[in-house]
């Protein structure tokens, strides 16, 4: 869990990093629920908060009333990977979302 002003985790190869989605019960409005696209960045991306430039979508969290509960999105830190739409990470590199 982050704490405020601490937007900073470390992680090793073969780690997860698991998103859970916003989810609420079927009572609350539509209106009043909310919804995150997350991208990666660079550090320039980060530090001004524009995925615009360099930045590419993950995951896209747009099912607030999921019939299973919260949407859960997991990136694998991985060296290679066999998936098309699949990361590839490199030990000492920095890497941004937003």
């Amino acid at each position: 869990r982050f704490q405020r002003g601490d937007y900073h985790i470390d992680v090793c190869i073969n780690d997860y990093l698991d998103v859970f989605c916003p989810h609420y019960e079927d009572s609350v409005p539509e209106d009043k629920t909310e919804r995150y696209v997350l991208y990666m960045v660079n550090f320039d991306g980060y530090s001004s908060c524009d995925h615009t430039s360099k930045g590419f979508k993950r995951w896209e969290c747009n099912r607030p009333h999921s019939p299973n509960g919260p949407l859960k999105f997991s990136e694998k830190f991985q060296l290679f990977t066999p998936f098309s739409l699949g990361f590839e990470f490199r030990p000492g590199r920095e890497y941004f979302y937003i």
